[in-house]
């Protein structure tokens, strides 16, 4: 069974620059998330390119071997060792704001 992933598509709270939310999120919150998550297989940032307008700040991709292993991942997240990953988000992400897919890939082409 192919991988799957999670994109979660969010947004800054109000107050930060993106500039201010960017820096916090790649030097602090991403070394974090990479070091507590458990299962994680591949942790991948999309920062929105200068000039190109956007309604989300970012996307967060989370990359899974099985949907059994995304379902831990999500009863991990209402434990209590989730706690210092989701006190930090709240340092820098509107989290009322923010959606999350699962998905499978299926490549069309590559070139």
């Amino acid at each position: 069974m192919p991988m799957i992933k999670s994109l979660t598509f969010i947004k800054r709270k109000p107050g930060l620059s993106q500039e201010e939310f960017l820096r916090y999120w790649k030097e602090t919150h991403g070394p974090l998330a990479a070091k507590v998550v458990p299962g994680l297989k591949k942790y991948v940032q999309c920062h929105p390119v200068p000039g190109f307008e956007s309604d989300i700040d970012g996307i967060v991709e989370l990359w899974w071997d099985s949907p059994e292993s995304f379902r831990a991942f999500l009863s991990w997240r209402q434990s209590d060792a989730s706690q210092v990953l989701r006190e930090d988000e709240e340092k820098f992400v509107d989290t009322s704001r923010w959606i999350r897919f699962v998905a499978q890939e299926h490549l069309i082409v590559e070139k």
